[in-house]
């Protein structure tokens, strides 16, 4: 009789612990997700803080860009050659995270915000350029994606051709 009891309180403590385990482990699960999203996030904004630096420090970049989303065949072809791949550079970012939105190890929001940057030039003729010559590199879905938004976004202003440059 004894031995039997000890058995029953040995199984009792061992489903308890086991129990106490399973939850151990679904909240390591839950705060591994978060660090997850946490560090994609991260990541994905270094690459585009790195990519708006590299732009936006240097005039001679900065002027190369703006030329190109303005007017891109009045540039020469090496110039449209190395705009078309600082674009394309950043468009490899958008494509990254729209895969990590969809397999949720990145907040959907950040999708929103690249979504709204490329709304911001799409009613370009440097952005249609680019997307006429470089949308076959790009992964099915995120095509389909990006050509949603040009067919049902409503693209903002961004100025391009209002604004003149002194040179």
């Amino acid at each position: 009789m004894k031995l039997e009891k000890i058995a029953l309180i040995a199984e009792i403590t061992g489903g308890v612990a086991i129990l106490v385990s399973l939850i151990f482990v679904g909240i390591q699960f839950k705060e591994n997700a978060k660090a997850t999203r946490s560090a994609n996030a991260s990541a994905t904004i270094a690459s585009l803080a790195g990519w708006y630096n590299d732009i936006g420090n240097n005039s001679e970049s900065s002027a190369l860009f703006y030329d190109f989303m303005a007017d891109p065949l009045a540039l020469s072809p090496q110039q449209r050659l190395q705009a078309v791949m600082n674009i394309h550079g950043i468009f490899i970012i958008f494509q990254n995270s729209f895969y990590l939105v969809k397999e949720g190890t990145l907040d959907p929001e950040m999708q929103n915000a690249l979504t709204s940057v490329v709304l911001g030039v799409v009613d370009q003729p440097g952005f249609t350029f680019y997307w006429d010559q470089r949308r076959s590199f790009f992964f099915e879905e995120f095509r389909e994606y990006i050509n949603d938004i040009l067919i049902n976004g409503e693209p903002i202003n961004s100025g391009y051709k209002e604004i003149t440059r002194d040179d």
